[in-house]
């Protein structure tokens, strides 16, 4: 069974980048339709009804926050996992994302690579995703998110020392063990 996804996404090279990446980090056979615009991307959210909307936040007609607003607004469209994927690492619109229910936030990486991993990452949770069932109320950013610039990225580094101080103990404990040989 392949995976349908909505790309809204209007510059043609990132387009391909992430088709291409997407299809290396799936698992089973991918089925992408790009939409070039925010309304085209809703006509195809409704019609296809996908396993998952990719979305970038800049784009002609409606932005990526009015079709995030639009996709968790309607009770039959809500259940589909949006990701948003974007160039922006703005607080502002990491907070307005969540808070219209979007389901994840990813910065565009620079290195093709990376967003291979970071899709690949996406869609081993992708069931996870579509049961997290958000509004689409207007949420103003946190106080975390209101701390400063660099509130989300200081934590999500935390997180990730954290996951390298257990993935080392582990590894080391394996050694121990003769696990690793």
């Amino acid at each position: 069974m392949g995976l349908v996804v909505v790309l809204a996404e209007d510059n043609d090279d990132h387009a391909l980048l992430i088709k291409m990446a997407l299809e290396r980090a799936s698992s089973r056979p991918v089925e992408a339709h790009r939409a070039r615009n925010g309304t085209e991307a809703v006509h195809l959210v409704r019609t296809l009804k996908p396993d998952l909307l990719l979305l970038d936040l800049k784009m002609p007609g409606k932005t990526g926050h009015e079709v995030l607003e639009v996709i968790k607004g309607d009770e039959e469209l809500r259940k589909i996992p949006v990701a948003v994927l974007t160039s922006s690492d703005r607080d502002e619109d990491i907070a307005r994302s969540y808070g219209l229910g979007g389901n994840h936030f990813l910065t565009k990486p620079e290195n093709p690579a990376e967003l291979e991993v970071r899709l690949k990452s996406l869609l081993a949770n992708i069931e996870e995703l579509g049961e997290i069932r958000r509004g689409a109320g207007e949420v103003k950013a946190s106080g975390e998110s209101a701390m400063g610039p660099n509130a989300l990225q200081k934590r999500s580094l935390l997180g990730w020392a954290a996951l390298l101080i257990i993935l080392i103990v582990l590894f080391a404990f394996g050694r121990c063990t003769g696990a690793f040989g």
